[in-house]
C-alpha cells in the first residue's frame, strides 16, 4: 500500500506527535525536546541502530548536564573562565566526535551542555530544573520511538543496509558514467552513507541472518566501495588523471549480486594500489597522533567559529539574550563534522523551510483550539518534510526541517499557548547569522579545489 519512504515518514510523524502529546499531558514545559529526540533517532536508521543511538543520546545528555553543572558551580561568577572551559569542552567534543563508538555521545553532550548552561542563566536552581526536564524529555522520546518503531512496520538492520548499499551503488555508477562531470556533493554525501553501512555491520545482527553470515565479505565490499570513492574524488581534484579503466568497475557494480557478496567490485590494479598505499577507513586502530592529524582541522574550525560568534554577540547588539551563544555553541560542534557542502544548503534550507513554518505559525496555528488539531498539524508537516527531502543529498533539509518545525512553533506547545512572531523570527535570524559565520570558516578550512 505504501512505499518504504512513506512508511518511514508515517512512523516518524506518529512517534513525534505521540511524544509531543504525552509531554503536554504530563504538563512539561519543553515538549519539543522530546520531539527532537525522536526525530534524531528516526533519520533513516534501523531499529537496532536507533536504539543504540538512543542509548548514546541518553549518555551524552548525562555528560552534557554534568559538565553544565560543573561550569555553573565553579565559574558562575567569572565569565572569562566560564567561556574558557566551555570552549575547551567544545574542542574535546569535536575531537572525539569522529570516534566510531563514542562520537555521538560527545556530540550530543556538548549540545546539551550549551542548552542547559545558557538557558540556566548562571542560576543553579534554574539550571537544575532544565537539566531534569531535559532528561525526562529525552527518556520520553526514546521510549516513544522504541514502541512505535517496534510495532509499526519494523525495519531490521539488514533491510536498511541493503537500501543504503543500493543508494551508494547508484551514486558511484552515475559518477563513473560521467567522470568529467562528477557531482562532488553527491560523493560527499555518499561518504557518510558508506560509513553508516560500516556502523550497521558493527551492530548486533539478530534477525539479519544473511548479513550476519556474510559480515566479513561485506566489510571487504565496503572497503572496495571506499576505494572507488577515493579514486573518483581524486578524479575531481586532478581531472587529467584518466589512467583508470572504469568500464570493468562499472560492470562489476552493475552485475553485483547482493545475495552472494563474493564478487570483487574492483580489479587487481585498484586492489594493488590499495595495498601499496595502505589506506583504510577503519578508525578503531588509530593512534592518538593519527587522530590528531585527521581531526585537528575540525577542532580549529569549530573553536574559531564559536569564538567569532561570541565576539559578534558581545560587540554587536544581538537581541535575544543567551539564545545566540547557545545556538552558536550547538552549531560550532556540529558543522565541522559535516561535509563542506552542507553549510550552503543548510542556509537556504533554513530560509525556505523556516519561512513556510513561520507563515503557518502566524496564520494557521492560532485557529487551533484542540489537542487533536495540534497533533494533526505536526503529523502532516512532518510527513511532508520526510517525503519532500527523501534523498540522501537532501537529508540536511530533513534534519533542519523537523527541528525548525518544533522549535519555531514552540510557543504553541506552552501550557498557555502564545503566538508571537518576535521569538521565532529572532530564532530564525540568529540561526541564519550563525550559518553565515559557519560558511566563512567552512571556506577557510575547506577551500574548493579548482582545476
Amino acid at each position: 500500500m505504501f512505499n518504504a519512504s512513506t512508511k518511514e515518514a508515517i512512523k516518524a510523524a506518529l512517534s513525534i506527535v505521540i511524544a509531543i502529546c504525552l509531554a503536554l499531558w504530563f504538563q512539561w514545559e519543553k515538549p519539543y525536546w522530546a520531539a527532537i529526540a525522536v526525530a534524531v533517532m528516526a533519520l533513516n536508521e534501523s531499529f537496532a541502530h536507533s536504539i543504540n543511538k538512543g542509548h548514546n543520546r541518553l549518555v551524552g545528555t548525562l555528560l552534557g548536564i554534568g559538565y553544565a553543572f560543573f561550569l555553573i558551580t565553579a565559574f558562575s561568577q567569572d565569565r572569562f573562565l566560564f567561556l574558557t572551559f566551555f570552549t575547551l569542552f567544545l574542542g574535546v567534543c569535536i575531537f572525539m566526535s569522529s570516534d566510531e563508538k563514542y562520537g555521538y555521545v560527545f556530540s550530543i553532550g556538548f549540545a546539551v551542555c550549551s542548552i542547559i548552561a545558557c538557558m540556566g542563566e548562571f542560576d543553579s536552581q534554574v539550571t537544575f530544573h532544565f537539566a531534569v526536564l531535559r532528561m525526562q524529555e529525552t527518556i520520553l522520546g526514546i521510549i516513544t520511538f522504541s514502541v512505535v518503531y517496534r510495532l509499526v512496520w519494523p525495519v531490521n538492520t539488514e533491510e536498511n543496509f541493503i537500501q543504503r548499499f543500493e543508494s551508494s551503488r547508484e551514486v558511484l555508477l552515475k559518477a563513473i558514467d560521467k567522470p568529467n562531470d562528477i557531482d562532488i556533493d553527491a560523493l560527499e554525501t555518499n561518504t557518510a552513507n558508506i560509513e553508516k553501512m560500516c556502523q550497521l555491520l558493527g551492530l548486533p545482527l539478530t534477525g539479519s541472518y544473511h548479513l550476519k553470515e556474510h559480515r566479513k565479505l561485506w566489510h571487504q565490499r565496503l572497503e572496495e566501495m571506499k576505494r572507488i570513492q577515493e579514486r573518483l574524488l581524486e578524479q575531481v581534484e586532478k581531472p587529467h588523471c584518466d589512467d583508470i579503466d572504469w568500464k570493468p568497475v562499472a560492470q562489476n557494480l552493475t552485475l553485483f549480486d547482493i545475495a552472494q557478496p563474493t564478487t570483487h567490485l574492483i580489479g587487481r590494479t585498484l586492489l594493488t594500489e590499495q595495498v601499496n598505499q595502505k589506506t583504510s577507513w577503519h578508525r578503531e586502530h588509530r593512534t592518538f597522533i593519527q587522530h590528531l592529524k585527521e581531526d585537528r582541522r575540525k577542532v580549529l574550525q569549530g573553536i574559531s567559529m564559536f569564538i567569532t560568534s561570541l565576539l559578534v554577540w558581545i560587540y554587536l547588539p544581538v537581541p535575544g539574550g543567551f539564545i545566540f551563544p547557545m545556538l552558536a555553541g550547538v552549531f560550532s560542534s556540529i558543522v565541522p563534522t559535516m561535509p563542506p557542502s552542507v553549510v550552503k544548503d543548510a542556509f537556504f534550507g533554513v530560509l525556505g523551510t523556516g519561512s513556510v513554518i513561520l507563515l503557518q505559525y502566524i496564520f494557521l496555528m492560532p485557529m487551533m483550539t484542540e489537542l487533536w488539531q495540534l497533533g494533526l498539524f505536526y503529523f502532516i508537516n512532518i510527513i511532508l518534510i520526510w517525503e519532500v527531502f527523501s534523498t540522501p543529498q537532501l537529508m540536511i533539509h530533513r534534519v533542519l526541517g523537523v527541528n525548525l518545525l518544533v522549535v519555531l512553533t514552540s510557543g504553541a506547545l506552552n501550557l498557555t499557548p502564545e503566538y508571537r512572531i518576535e521569538t521565532p523570527l529572532l530564532m530564525l535570524v540568529n540561526i541564519m547569522l550563525i550559518l553565515m559565520i559557519a560558511k566563512l570558516f567552512n571556506d577557510l578550512f575547506h577551500p574548493r579545489v579548482t582545476a
